[in-house]
């Protein structure tokens, strides 16, 4: 396949992408008829889950890349290495060790093993890249994995053009009528997406439980540790501008207008909701932090001002 598309043959074993001397590593292994996996090794499974749940983050937070939920989890240990001239049986079998004639369980994972989601080896490498720097900061690292589990909940990932021709186009004709049972139906997956991604924020900001008067000084301190510049520039909203019309936010006014809308769905209860938190604050929440996350680990592609 590879020879009839002019492509040159990709070298069986492991290719690592991230060497983290005190974590593990994470690869691309190919083998067998060059089928490929992403291997994580790591010398404990606390260590093997924080690297694969923050590669994980990465490619679903800044690329859309979300892998599939498995029956035998995100992760399917290995007892020792694999072998550049195993085949999907082999692995199923080294993963399995069971008995001849008991392969059910095997057939299963063998499926399992030949499906997911494709990852570009561009993106790969780039999301490594970003990850390298990301293990030098734990809150930074933290508030991902709370944008990743509030993408979890409600997923706004689209891309520019399919907002601008139909995802903002649909949203600006909606009634109050059809936004009220869109509420009523999500209203407590909204409700924890939003806190979840407030986390986030709270991560960045090195605090949690902080109050309004001391946005602007947090934010001052994540500039002087990052070299960012949070405290004098601007937020441009795509989300919220459907609720509130504001299409620019400083930092700190944005962070304290969610601050409150947080203690009423969160910290203080919000029984009969005065407070209703739509599609518009979580996606706009999300992209809010993710613009925050990425302008700190990759400024080169920063939110725009």
């Amino acid at each position: 396949m590879y020879q009839k598309a002019g492509l040159p043959l990709p070298e069986l074993g492991e290719k690592t992408f991230l060497r983290h001397p005190q974590i593990g590593r994470i690869s691309v292994f190919v083998h067998g008829a060059y089928d490929a996996f992403i291997m994580v090794a790591a010398s404990s499974q606390r260590k093997a889950y924080l690297l694969a749940n923050s590669l994980r983050a990465v490619m679903a937070c800044a690329y859309g890349n979300v892998p599939l939920e498995q029956p035998s989890g995100y992760l399917i240990e290995m007892p020792t290495l694999p072998t550049p001239d195993m085949t999907v049986e082999d692995l199923a079998d080294l993963i399995n060790r069971i008995p001849s004639g008991q392969q059910v369980d095997n057939i299963m994972l063998r499926a399992e093993l030949r499906s997911g989601s494709g990852v570009d080896h561009i993106h790969l490498d780039e999301a490594c890249r970003i990850l390298s720097r990301a293990f030098a900061h734990t809150r930074v690292l933290e508030a991902l994995m709370h944008l990743d589990y509030s993408r979890h909940l409600v997923w706004g990932f689209m891309v520019g053009s399919f907002y601008e021709s139909h995802y903002s186009l649909d949203r600006r004709n909606l009634t109050r009528y059809q936004l009220e049972r869109i509420y009523l139906e999500n209203r407590f997956r909204y409700d924890s997406a939003f806190v979840s991604s407030f986390r986030g924020i709270e991560c960045l900001l090195g605090k949690p439980h902080f109050r309004k008067p001391e946005i602007r000084d947090l934010l001052a301190g994540v500039d002087r540790s990052f070299g960012t510049s949070f405290a004098t520039s601007r937020h441009r909203s795509w989300h919220e501008v459907f609720s509130s019309g504001r299409r620019w936010w400083k930092y700190d006014e944005i962070i304290q207008y969610y601050l409150d809308l947080r203690n009423a769905v969160s910290a203080h209860g919000n029984p009969s909701p005065p407070h209703i938190v739509m599609e518009d604050q979580v996606f706009e929440v999300q992209y809010l932090l993710q613009g925050m996350i990425m302008e700190i680990l990759h400024p080169n592609d920063g939110v725009e001002e």
